[in-house]
């Protein structure tokens, strides 16, 4: 025995009866459309310091290492490099 519980619904009937969806509407230039999230961001970017002196620190450590970056990291990069090189670009 086989059910069909749409047996009296034919499938254009369904799928026209759905209302038709409409975009949001863009806000205006004008728009004094505040959000509170808006002002804690700008709060927690005007706390944020322009330079950390920890990430200074770090770059300057790193630059004085002899062993930075690895020769591994070197040889990935040239590889990369070297596979997406265009016979064209290298003639003019």
């Amino acid at each position: 025995m086989e059910v069909n519980p749409n047996a009296g619904v034919s499938p254009l009937q369904r799928a026209t009866s759905r209302a038709p969806v409409t975009p949001p509407a863009k806000p205006q230039a004008g728009d004094s459309t505040s959000f509170q999230g808006t002002d804690a961001v700008n709060g927690a970017l005007q706390q944020t310091p322009d330079v950390r002196p920890e990430a200074v620190s770090r770059a300057r450590a790193l630059i004085n290492d002899a062993q930075y970056p690895p020769l591994s990291t070197i040889r990935t990069i040239s590889q990369l490099l070297a596979g997406n090189l265009n016979e064209d670009e290298n003639h003019p």
